[in-house]
């Protein structure tokens, strides 16, 4: 599966066509993610970055799926690495949760560690 379109037709297109996956941002392209970077699903990635870089959403993007890769570029930031990868194939890591289940579990983290 090829698409090009924006990042969130390319995320929309994920979760319809791969209802089982997981996506990792890769923060060499994207900078460090405060929620982390691994182990989201793709409608809560769109929800997160609603709030957080909504511009991303509207920036071109290149899906590529097939059994070797499963990436997604954006094309306007580079072309050379992925901006997220997506595990929709075989053995998938575990979800993270969504953006408020990491900020509570980010939360009680930072609670137990100060105790």
């Amino acid at each position: 599966m090829e698409l090009y379109d924006t990042l969130q037709i390319c995320l929309l297109a994920v979760v319809s066509r791969y209802p089982e996956h997981v996506v990792d941002m890769n923060e060499v392209v994207l900078g460090q993610q405060e929620l982390g970077a691994g182990g989201w699903l793709a409608i809560d990635m769109i929800e997160h970055l609603a709030t957080t870089r909504p511009e991303l959403l509207e920036a071109t993007a290149h899906m590529e799926v097939n059994p070797q890769k499963s990436e997604i570029y954006l094309l306007d930031y580079t072309e050379e690495q992925p901006a997220f990868i997506v595990h929709c194939r075989g053995k998938l890591p575990g979800c993270q949760g969504n953006a408020e289940k990491r900020r509570i579990t980010g939360a009680l983290l930072a609670g137990g560690a100060s105790v």
